[in-house]
């Protein structure tokens, strides 16, 4: 049964999390794999040579080297690994579940804000606040949007909860009700 890359990424970011902890190394490669995936996201056209046949295994292996250049040995064993077992079209997943697990390891949350407006500082520190107390969270990373649609109020998403205090979603409901009840 073949895998998909989900499950490949989850697979072989708990093998490199679990080694990277015995080695007491965790920030720094989770900075490594960070570097790593952001390499692969700003040049596409690494994830169709490394899925395909279009190029060669040994220029394969030259770009490998070069990737390998700027990490550290657990990091650059990691690559080899998968370049051996043909998984490198797979890095945004592997650092996406390595990311995952180290913020549930590390109680931190990412959380995204839509406004109407741009929220100031007090704004801010006191959503922070009232997500760090309510999820029982050490750090929140916040990602705020301005979206004048939503006419008033604000969303929160937490992971897969979502706090919807729109006016739009007000408006929504009045029309709901209205409508059954005609």
């Amino acid at each position: 049964m073949k895998l998909s890359k989900f499950q490949v990424g989850k697979r072989y970011s708990r093998a490199l999390y679990e080694v990277a902890q015995e080695q007491d190394s965790i920030d720094n490669t989770l900075e490594e794999i960070k570097s790593l995936a952001t390499v692969f996201s700003e040049n596409p056209g690494l994830n169709i040579a490394f899925s395909g046949r279009s190029i060669s295994r040994t220029e394969k292996a030259k770009i490998v080297d070069t990737l390998k250049s700027e990490h550290s040995e657990l990091v650059q064993d990691f690559i080899s690994i998968l370049f051996e077992r043909d998984r490198l079209n797979c890095v945004d997943e592997i650092a996406d579940a390595f990311i995952k697990r180290y913020d549930a390891d590390n109680g931190i949350v990412e959380v995204t804000v839509k406004s109407v407006v741009e929220l100031d500082s007090d704004q801010e520190d006191k959503l922070k606040s009232v997500v760090q107390s309510r999820f029982s969270v050490n750090q929140v990373n916040l990602t705020k949007i301005v979206d004048p649609s939503i006419i008033g109020g604000i969303i929160i998403r937490v992971g897969d909860q979502v706090i919807d205090g729109s006016v739009v979603k007000r408006f929504n409901e009045i029309k709901h009700m209205l409508l059954v009840n005609k």
